[in-house]
């Protein structure tokens, strides 16, 4: 009977001093370890080091501590409001207790750094954004310039596009005549046979009959006139860009023609010849028309008349 009063004073005079002292007698009377009872609770044996000695320095916060020392208490049979009475009035609590709450954690700081962090990402994909657009500029531009295979030239007028480098005048070409209608040979009077034998010529001369209606016929025709070797003539069925030169360097035509336009142009043969659709456009030469089935459809074709 005296030995629980005993322990009832121990208890009472530990409540001035900590829990420890209470806890680790009560521990040892059952035998146990501080390795025992830290298995038991799945506490560290740092834990259950600082809290026999009343030395909370175990890097553990109040509240797990006060929660600790509950369940030490509840393991070797040792009141639990006794316990914690006694962890609550030990001197180290009371002066974190007077110490009053732990300030709040600002995120004043947190909220700064995510904005900065904001605006630099921004900032960022600015960068970018300029970057490719740049590039993109610079390949369109690169792009438009390598592929110009002919040059696109404004459809302007024969007269200023067939004007030559030098000072020397365009030589007009003239229409080829149209024969005119033959004209009906002039009656001549009869003369009678008799008249004809009658007259007397003398011996040894020649005797010349006269014209007959087809010779005449004939004298009156113009002679057809030979076919002009500095004459080039070219027809379109549809636009075509075109540049000739003669022999000489000059430039006798050169730009865009349609399907209306017909040339006739004249100069130092053999000319060179561009088309940018030959496809589209008829050569004559010395009154024959020039092969141009061989050039194949959309490809310039280049080519000298005649041929040497």
């Amino acid at each position: 009977m005296n030995e629980p009063q005993s322990l009832a004073g121990d208890e009472q005079n530990n409540t001035d001093t900590g829990p420890g002292k209470l806890l680790r007698d009560a521990r040892e009377r059952r035998g146990w370890s501080q390795q025992d009872v830290a298995r038991r609770l799945n506490l560290r044996l740092a834990v259950i080091e600082s809290i026999d000695d009343d030395h909370y320095t175990a890097g553990v916060a109040l509240t797990f501590l006060r929660g600790y020392v509950k369940a030490y208490a509840k393991l070797v049979g040792v009141s639990e409001q006794l316990a914690l009475s006694s962890f609550d009035t030990m001197s180290g609590t009371e002066q974190l207790r007077s110490a009053g709450p732990a300030p709040m954690q600002s995120f004043s700081k947190k909220t700064r750094q995510q904005a900065s962090d904001k605006w630099l990402k921004l900032t960022s994909w600015l960068v970018v954004l300029g970057l490719v657009a740049s590039l993109v500029f610079w390949w369109w531009q690169n792009s438009s310039n390598g592929y110009t295979e002919s040059p696109v030239i404004e459809p302007a007028s024969d007269s200023a596009t067939q004007a030559p480098a030098t000072t020397q005048p365009e030589p007009v070409t003239e229409a080829e005549p149209v024969p005119e209608a033959e004209p009906e040979p002039a009656s001549e009077p009869a003369v009678a046979p008799e008249t004809l034998s009658g007259l007397s010529q003398p011996a040894g001369s020649e005797v010349i009959a006269p014209d007959t209606p087809a010779d005449t016929a004939a004298a009156a025709m113009p002679a057809e006139p030979a076919p002009d070797p500095e004459r080039l003539v070219l027809g379109f069925t549809a636009d075509c860009w075109i540049k000739v030169t003669d022999a000489e360097g000059r430039v006798l035509s050169e730009g865009v023609k349609t399907s209306s336009d017909r040339l006739e142009l004249t100069g130092k043969p053999p000319f060179s010849l561009v088309l940018g659709a030959p496809q589209a456009a008829t050569v004559e030469y010395l009154d024959q028309m020039v092969d141009l089935t061989s050039f194949r459809a959309g490809r310039v074709a280049r080519l000298t008349v005649p041929k040497s």
